[in-house]
């Protein structure tokens, strides 16, 4: 069965994600090493399309219809059927606003985190490491508020050792960290001042460690962790560690120094950067060359 695994090519795409892919490239292959050690089989793309969230959030709704429809022409093309993916902001993209943009869309959009919760608790044996500390877990706005997923990353928190003591506004409740909606862009000293009261509900429980399962949370929130003596930790790392698998210094979540087309720029105005944003995601010329990891990194 091993020698006829390797034959085998996946048609449930993990798609990362721009700020995943472009900002911390080595969470992105912590992740792949996770699906593998879970035994969840995927393929990659090698492509640099956003999923277009950034432009619709921003009103430019043409462009992001565009981004939607080559997507799915290349999605088409490689023969996708299934995604997963660990960015909520990309998970409701395609769960939700995709079915009303493309008539036709007909891939299916995976639960990534019910699915890990699943492995896990039918291999327990796969836990390795028990991290038996307590921590304060936050909401994505887009996980949580938009698609309803409160419990699946709490559970898997649970099994791998994490006590979470909730925060007063939690789950249903819980309030924005100030990463999601473009709120960095637009009013970026609003979003660091609500990025600093999320941290001090953490620390007024006495917590100093909260977990995400954002990048776009991580980032802003990790800006101002050193200063309020807090650590924020993303679900890759503490998943990692708790599967055993080895993080070099360099898949600590830190940014890489690539950076990608059209990111922001504090010389233009915010709307001349989601433009430059779409625009450079929607090179339909680029060539895209599709890559199997899970039997690579497996074998």
């Amino acid at each position: 069965m091993r020698i006829f695994s390797r034959f085998r090519t996946s048609n449930t795409l993990y798609f990362p994600g721009c700020v995943t892919y472009f900002r911390f490239k080595e969470n992105f292959e912590l992740y792949k090493k996770i699906f593998v050690k879970l035994g969840i089989r995927f393929k990659i793309i090698n492509m640099k399309v956003c999923c277009g969230l950034p432009a619709f959030e921003g009103g430019h709704e043409t462009e992001a219809r565009k981004l939607a429809r080559r997507n799915f022409e290349i999605f088409k093309e490689e023969g996708i059927n299934e995604i997963i993916t660990a960015c909520p902001a990309c998970y409701k993209m395609f769960l939700q606003d995709y079915p009303e943009m493309l008539p036709d869309w007909d891939i299916e959009i995976k639960n990534l985190w019910e699915i890990i919760l699943n492995k896990l608790e039918s291999k327990p044996r796969l836990i390795k490491y028990k991290a038996m500390k307590l921590v304060s877990y936050h909401d994505s706005c887009y996980l949580g508020r938009y698609c309803g997923i409160y419990d699946a990353p709490r559970r898997i928190l649970e099994l791998i050792g994490y006590e979470i003591k909730e925060m007063p506004d939690s789950k249903e409740n819980s309030i924005c960290c100030g990463s999601c909606g473009g709120l960095v862009r637009t009013n970026p000293e609003l979003a660091d001042e609500i990025a600093k009261k999320r941290l001090s509900q953490a620390k007024r429980i006495g917590i100093n460690k909260i977990i995400v399962a954002s990048f776009d949370n991580y980032q802003l929130l990790n800006k101002h962790a050193e200063e309020m003596e807090m650590k924020v930790l993303e679900f890759s790392e503490v998943l990692a560690l708790a599967l055993g698998i080895k993080i070099k210094k360099s898949d600590s979540g830190e940014e890489t120094s690539e950076k990608p087309l059209g990111v922001l720029d504090k010389e233009l105005t915010n709307e001349e950067q989601i433009v430059l944003d779409t625009k450079a995601n929607i090179q339909l010329e680029e060539e895209l060359k599709e890559e199997d990891y899970y039997d690579e990194i497996r074998g």
